[in-house]
């Protein structure tokens, strides 16, 4: 069942999101390796780096999974905002039918680019799920993982995944790898492997760039 926000929720979420966009302007963005998002892809990351990954892909107005809770809610109001799309569902709720909508609207045109998380919506963090694997077997469209660290940030320490905001000015470097293809059909073993490829990956990119930022999680 859908949370939905009343309506002094809304106009706090408008203004959050707002001074949001302008702290995420004054950061100093270094890209390591070519960063080119094309048509008909699908970009993964883990779930500490989103928020700022949402606002700096708005202008490919990606289709976005985001879960079926009262923080689901709230971040759909973020994407909302960057003129996004969210689509509702998770692995715990609806995740089935939200992948099955993603892949159709690849299909069918309406999406050309969609970005998830690969350890959400509950974790535990940096391990990844076979659900964005799935999605890009349904759409066709390759997984492009993407990371992003930086030398002075917010960190919500009681989230699970120690999410991430970078204060103003910060300096953020970010990675992306190129597009992973899969077969249209996989295996469990198969599907396993692909997995920890994912997983190890991602993770391999996130210690490379947290070192350089001089970025520790905290315990």
């Amino acid at each position: 069942m859908r949370v939905t926000l009343n309506r002094w929720t809304r106009p706090l979420l408008w203004l959050a999101g707002l001074l949001l966009k302008l702290n995420f302007a004054t950061c100093r963005v270094t890209h390591l390796t070519p960063w080119e998002i094309k048509d008909r892809s699908i970009g993964v990351t883990w779930h500490r780096a989103s928020i700022f990954f949402l606002y700096y892909t708005r202008k490919k107005k990606p289709a976005i999974m985001v879960s079926q809770s009262r923080d689901g809610d709230i971040l759909s109001a973020f994407i909302s905002q960057l003129r996004s799309v969210p689509v509702r569902g998770s692995s715990s709720r609806g995740g089935l039918a939200a992948l099955k909508e993603l892949a159709a609207g690849f299909k069918s045109g309406r999406f050309r680019h969609a970005a998830t998380v690969a350890d959400g919506p509950q974790g535990p963090p940096y391990v990844a799920k076979e659900g964005m694997i799935m999605l890009s077997v349904l759409s066709g469209a390759p997984l492009i993982p993407m990371i992003w660290s930086c030398d002075r940030a917010w960190i919500f320490r009681r989230a699970w995944d120690k999410t991430m905001i970078p204060k103003p000015f910060a300096r953020v470097w970010m990675e992306m790898a190129p597009p992973i293809s899969y077969p249209a059909k996989m295996s469990k073993e198969e599907m396993e492997a692909a997995r920890k490829a994912l997983q190890n990956q991602l993770e391999e990119m996130r210690r490379r760039l947290d070192a350089l930022a001089g970025h520790r999680d905290p315990l």
